[in-house]
């Protein structure tokens, strides 16, 4: 009985020490959970007095996957969504989803037992002077083996871990480029509608110029003005013609740069014009989006959830750096046939079969395993750093966003007030003018001043309407977060009005 408890008595310690590693196999990385950060518990009497500025003008909307259409312009919305199908931006972001998410299969068939099938025919001729005599040798022989390795460590699971992180992280970097398409894309056009009515202005100016010096040439053949007022009137005239020029350029650059976001052909970019919608100085601001609480931003960002898979992904990847201390266990079974004689391989003694357990582990590796744990423990702290400047980079987009607001917004009213005036200016100098008290060249500086106002009024209604958008971005953009546990999101199909959906 004391000799038969013996081999018992000696398995219990390794039976220990395996349950022990299987114990503390997870434990080799780190949670990999996001570091907390304190956000507050409202944006603030600035942030919130911003979003409220406007808010019996423009109701609140709820920001969802298609918020540009809240400007209510077609085009707009035509637009965005044809580049959310086209943009070379946003095909690359899903490509790198299909290609992480291959690499995410092959992590998890490590994992599994790997079945190999092999079989071969030989033909030997021994020496003559050989033992043998000089004989032929046939082997004809076929066999599968079955290998599994013993996962004690969690190198395995960890590597899978690692990349199913670094799959979602690309999931949620492709919702990011796509909210980050959206954005510049709506900024593009509407770049191009203020250059628009700034050319529209401009023509507008320079044809009262032409009729003004047209009657300047009247008067001053009838001898009513000097020379000097007709040479102001012209000089007025080819001063406001240069503008023309510049803004056309400068309409043709942001149209050539919407196309481009759009992802059309060298021949579109020549040949088609960008559509057009409503203009710039009747296209209805876009409603206020509701800014929730300050720790709802983090799950509404895909930017902060690329940041916390690159957290999970590193912690996974000092687990799998800590496994090279202990040693890899694989287990392998194999059986077939093999026989000299291709008649007698189908024969009851033509049978082969082998079991294997091979242990392969450090001794001594002049301290790369050392090295290789520090590395990812540096990179789990990198990473920890990037979420936090992440988030800070979050929270600032808001805020500027909500400050650009509120800065067109005043100075919008300031601008329409300021136009009015220089209206009502020009008039009287018109009319000073005519009565002989006042020279030609007050009327020039008053509508000189009108036409910059006038032409600053629509940046700035620009500044504010890409203010909006901004603030649709910071906020998310509807985003909903990762699918819950989504170890393979599933295929990915682009769609005009989704953008991009699993």
């Amino acid at each position: 009985m004391i000799r038969g408890d013996l081999p018992r008595r000696a398995a219990r310690p390794l039976v220990a020490v395996l349950a022990a590693a299987l114990m503390s196999a997870c434990a080799l990385a780190p949670a990999g959970d996001p570091p907390a950060i304190q956000t507050g518990a409202s944006w603030g009497e600035r942030g919130q007095a911003a979003a409220e500025a406007r808010a019996a003008e423009l109701p609140a909307a709820r920001v969802d996957g298609t918020w540009w259409r809240n400007f209510g312009d077609p085009a707009l919305t035509r637009l965005v969504e044809e580049a959310l199908v086209a943009n070379d931006d946003l095909l690359l972001a899903v490509e790198r989803v299909n290609e992480a998410r291959a690499l995410a299969r092959g992590t998890s068939a490590d994992r599994l037992p790997s079945l190999d099938a092999n079989g071969s025919a030989q033909r030997n001729q021994t020496s003559s002077f050989g033992a043998s005599g000089g004989q032929l040798a046939n082997t004809f022989s076929a066999s599968a083996a079955l290998s599994y390795e013993l996962d004690l460590w969690g190198r395995l699971s960890n590597a899978d871990r690692a990349q199913r992180a670094q799959l979602l992280q690309t999931v949620a970097n492709r919702d990011a480029v796509r909210l980050t398409v959206a954005a510049d894309t709506a900024n593009a056009y509407l770049q191009l509608r203020a250059l628009d009515l700034q050319l529209e202005i401009a023509r507008r100016t320079l044809s009262a110029r032409e009729q003004t010096l047209e009657l300047q040439q009247a008067q001053y053949e009838a001898g009513t003005i000097d020379a000097l007022d007709l040479a102001q009137a012209r000089s007025e005239r080819e001063s406001t013609r240069a503008r023309i020029p510049q803004l056309e350029g400068s309409r043709d650059q942001a149209a050539n740069a919407l196309g481009v976001l759009l992802g059309r052909t060298p021949a579109e970019l020549i040949g088609k014009d960008v559509e057009r919608g409503v203009a710039l100085d009747v296209l209805p601001d876009a409603p206020v989006p509701p800014l929730g609480l300050p720790s709802e931003l983090l799950l509404r960002r895909p930017d902060v959830a690329v940041a916390e898979q690159q957290i999970a992904a590193a912690a996974a990847n000092v687990g799998v750096a800590r496994a090279g201390y202990f040693p890899q266990i694989s287990l392998t079974a194999s059986a077939g046939r093999q026989s000299s004689e291709l008649a007698d391989f189908l024969s009851n003694g033509a049978g082969i079969w082998g079991l294997a357990l091979a242990l392969t582990g450090p001794i001594f590796d002049f301290g790369r395993t050392d090295a290789q744990v520090e590395a990812a423990k540096s990179r789990y702290e990198q990473t920890a750093i990037s979420y936090r400047q992440t988030v800070r980079t979050a929270f600032q987009d808001v805020l500027d966003a909500l400050a650009s607001r509120t800065a067109a917004m005043g100075q919008l009213e300031a601008q329409d007030a300021q136009v009015a005036e220089l209206q009502r200016t020009v008039e009287l100098a018109r009319l000073r003018y005519d009565a002989g008290y006042a020279a030609y060249l007050d009327v020039l500086d008053a509508e000189r001043t009108l036409l910059d106002v006038e032409l600053s009024r629509v940046t700035t209604r620009q500044n504010l309407y890409v203010a909006s958008v901004n603030l649709y971005k910071a906020l998310g953009g509807g985003w909903e977060g990762l699918p819950q546990g989504a170890a393979d999101p599933g295929p990915v199909l682009a769609d005009p009005y989704g953008g991009l959906k699993d």
